[in-house]
């Protein structure tokens, strides 16, 4: 009994130890004598201890305010914040006496997390390491255009290790919606960093990377990113030196992307073999509806294989196959298929060997075509029997919808005119162009002036600076954003289009090939300054050649 009695007393007395208001021997404190302040109440777990101190864990670099638990670290660069989450020197703090006591003083039964940084969606920092660890100077045109939902990047020389700085940062971003690389040397690797770039951005639907000598071997990586991306909508591929070898993998992807609307494979080096390769695959394509072929080799078997898969192909609507080798047969298989293409609205048959004979095949398929609304087949030796031959076609398809017809560089007689009147009747807002014909040779085309001399652009830019009392330099600096006396073609257009000088785009066109002499792609302040004096003492020359001889 003795030892039961003596256990219950060492109970009592470390309760009493536990219970507020004791003191450290376990006996009950004396009240407070009178004026001495209210009693202290019993802390609760959610109220601070005041005898609690919350203690730094020693080591810690950081300050009292950096240390406290959400406070965002910045590494030296400024641009990325420490996220290391298992490190002891984040933000954390030994605990009090009381269990679950954070670091500010009181007591929570809530764990404490540690804030994490917010992702950096600009993708600013990634395309300043990339460049850091590849060994390229950043493009300051990037950096300030990189949140546009176009970017415009021609005629920079990025080179392949320039794109893949680039397409490092674009991995992730969620801005740019078109992305513009003509003309940048990207090579067969620059191109394959750009397409490993493009099976993960789900972004960019809109893709130009023309005249980037990427060739067959660049071709590959493109086409199997092509058959896997369902994002891209445009892809503009002109200029890259593709052959046959990319013709089959350019196939391949032709056949199986189903997202794809517009494809630009012009001015490449696609024969006859590459011909075989691509018809086959527009003819089982069933989402294209523009599609460029124009400036190849496409002849022979090719141009047969090519016009067989316009035949069966269902959606495209505007194809341009001139500066081709078609010739005759090729021109009697465009025939055929439009006899059962219900889709195209659009043919661009230009300079493609085609005879007389050729062309009056190929008028037998408008006879019972009711879809075409656009046909061009100028620059042909076709003359004006083969201009007649089309224009016989047409007059015999009550259902015909064509609008316009270009003959562009071919003559025509009376006879071609008289037919022409004759189906006016039928289609009175047909348009036909021809080339003007010399007099005395079967009287005066009727549908067509003789064309106007062209604006100088250059003068109407002069005109604009004398209108608003600027000068020259006040002009170019409405341009140059950074400030580098030096702006991009790109640049110097839309600069052009904002101050509302009224330029045709072939005006323009004409504009920027003046100035840019060197055909590096920029414009820089002296050769604003050049071309204006060169205009300048062209006008004096005129002006002197016109006017009277002095009398004697």
């Amino acid at each position: 009994m003795a030892d039961v009695e003596k256990e219950n007393l060492k109970n009592l007395e470390e309760k009493q130890k536990s219970r507020p208001g004791t003191g450290s021997q376990g006996k009950v404190s004396k009240p407070p004598s009178a004026g001495s302040g209210p009693a202290s109440r019993p802390h609760s777990r959610t109220s601070p201890a005041p005898s609690r101190k919350s203690v730094s864990r020693n080591g810690s670099a950081r300050s009292s305010a950096k240390g406290r638990p959400g406070s965002k670290i910045s590494n030296m660069s400024g641009d990325v914040s420490d996220q290391s989450d298992n490190e002891d020197t984040q933000s954390k703090t030994t605990m009090g006496e009381g269990d679950g006591e954070g670091s500010d003083g009181y007591d929570t039964d809530l764990e404490i997390e540690d804030k994490r940084i917010e992702y950096d969606s600009t993708g600013r920092t990634t395309y300043k390491e990339a460049c850091k660890q590849i060994g390229v100077v950043p493009v300051s045109y990037f950096l300030r255009h990189m949140q546009d939902s176009e970017l415009v990047m021609m005629h920079h020389g990025l080179g392949p290790l320039g794109a893949k700085a680039i397409a490092t940062s674009l991995v992730t971003n969620t801005t740019i919606l078109k992305l513009n690389l003509r003309d940048n040397w990207l090579e067969a690797q620059g191109g394959k960093y750009i397409a490993e770039m493009l099976v993960e951005n789900c972004y960019i639907h809109d893709l130009d990377l023309s005249y980037n000598k990427i060739g067959n071997e660049g071709s590959e990586p493109i086409a199997e990113m092509l058959q896997d991306n369902s994002t891209l909508e445009r892809v503009v591929l002109s200029g890259n030196g593709f052959g046959d070898k990319a013709a089959e993998a350019m196939a391949e992807a032709i056949m199986s992307n189903q997202k794809m609307e517009e494809m630009d494979l012009s001015h490449n080096e696609f024969g006859e073999v590459s011909g075989e390769l691509l018809g086959p695959a527009i003819a089982e394509n069933s989402q294209m509806k523009v599609l460029d072929l124009s400036w190849n080799h496409l002849r022979r078997k090719g141009a047969l294989a090519v016009a067989e898969g316009i035949r069966d192909n269902i959606t495209i609507t505007h194809l341009d196959l001139s500066w081709n080798g078609f010739g005759d047969d090729g021109a009697q298989a465009i025939g055929e298929a439009l006899k059962s293409n219900k889709t195209l609205e659009v043919l661009d048959m230009s300079n493609n060997r085609i005879s007389t004979e050729g062309a009056v095949l190929l008028a037998k398929g408008l006879i019972e075509n009711d879809a075409l609304r656009v046909l061009k087949m100028g620059k042909n030796p076709m003359q004006s029997a083969g201009c007649y031959g089309v224009l016989k076609g047409i007059s015999q398809n009550p259902n015909s919808a064509v609008q316009e017809l270009d003959f562009s560089d071919i003559l025509v007689n009376d006879d071609f005119d008289e037919l022409l009147k004759q189906v006016k009747e039928m289609l009175p807002a047909l348009l036909t162009k021809t080339a003007e014909r010399v007099h005395g040779r079967g009287g005066a085309a009727k549908d067509f002036k003789k064309a106007k001399p062209r604006a100088d652009p250059m003068t109407k830019l002069k005109q604009y600076v004398e209108k608003n009392n600027l000068r020259l330099v006040d002009l170019f600096n409405q341009f140059d954003k950074d400030k580098s006396m030096s702006v991009t073609r790109e640049e110097f257009a839309q600069g052009v289009e904002a101050t509302g000088i009224d330029l045709t785009p072939d005006e323009l066109k004409r504009l920027l090939d003046t100035l840019d002499k060197d055909g590096d792609g920029e414009i820089e302040y002296g050769e604003l300054v050049f071309g204006a004096q060169a205009h300048q003492e062209q006008e004096r020359k005129m002006a002197k050649a016109r006017s009277p001889l002095p009398s004697r």
